[in-house]
């Protein structure tokens, strides 16, 4: 019998990805977020609703965005706002899951997704 090998890194996308719900809202952030919501979609939650954080929110990821600015997460989407509107949508309680990739993660596990440096 024929195992198959996977790294940490797609685990974690397979197991994030089946958090979200058919239906459901995710905040979304850049790198493994991405790819677990577009499995999502592709896999099965297609009326997922991504929101990203410069103002996308709804896309259909029929091509995989580089970052949470790319004019990918607007793609077939319901709103294209600006950032602002998305942290008070999210302050609301708007947004059911929130998956966001660290850019520092300290000791403490506390989550850096501002400003690196001074």
């Amino acid at each position: 019998m024929m195992t198959q090998e996977y790294s940490p890194s797609e685990l974690l996308i397979c197991l994030a990805s089946r958090v979200m719900e058919d239906g459901s809202t995710a905040f979304i952030g850049t790198g493994i977020p991405m790819l677990a919501a577009s499995l999502a979609q592709a896999m099965h939650a297609p009326n997922l609703v991504p929101v990203f954080e410069f103002g996308g929110t709804g896309a259909i990821l029929e091509k995989l965005p580089l970052a949470v600015g790319d004019m990918r997460t607007y793609n077939k989407g319901i709103t294209a706002s600006g950032i602002c509107d998305i942290m008070e949508t999210s302050q609301r309680g708007f947004i059911e899951f929130g998956f966001l990739g660290g850019a520092q993660i300290d000791r403490y596990g506390n989550l850096n997704s501002t400003v690196i440096g001074d």
